[in-house]
């Protein structure tokens, strides 16, 4: 296996490079179900970021993206399960994807309650508590 960064897989999917994003996809393409390419939890916080921060896609645009890398059987996905949960939080309640994975990998972790200042994150998410 072999462990991709972040700046990979924006080059290879939005062709912004004339350098970078060409490698990028032929890197991707080198891949297969035999050695795949691993991508961390921290690697898709910030795909994700670069997503909606940086090229300020719509949310079904990031939604669509996401869940498409996933579909790629060449790459294996760090708690991925995590992950799909965390994007349909963002995708149907509006919570911000990266407070998703945390309350979910604190949860998991063994952790009772996330507290935080985001009300709706709170209200939503059943491990995460409002500190008021």
């Amino acid at each position: 296996m072999i462990a991709i960064d972040t700046n990979v897989l924006p080059r290879a999917m939005l062709d912004d490079d004339p350098v970078q994003s060409p490698a990028a996809r032929l890197f991707l393409q080198t891949l297969t179900q035999q050695h795949p390419g691993y991508v961390g939890v921290p690697v898709m916080l910030e795909f994700f970021w670069v997503l909606r921060s940086s090229l300020r896609l719509l949310r079904r645009e990031i939604v669509t993206s996401i869940f498409e890398l996933f579909g790629v059987d060449t790459l294996v996905f760090e708690e991925s399960d995590i992950l799909i949960r965390s994007l349909r939080y963002f995708e149907m309640e509006g919570i911000d994807f990266s407070d998703a994975v945390i309350a979910q990998r604190h949860a998991r972790d063994g952790c009772q309650r996330t507290v935080t200042f985001d009300r709706k994150a709170a209200a939503c998410i059943p491990s995460m508590e409002f500190l008021a």
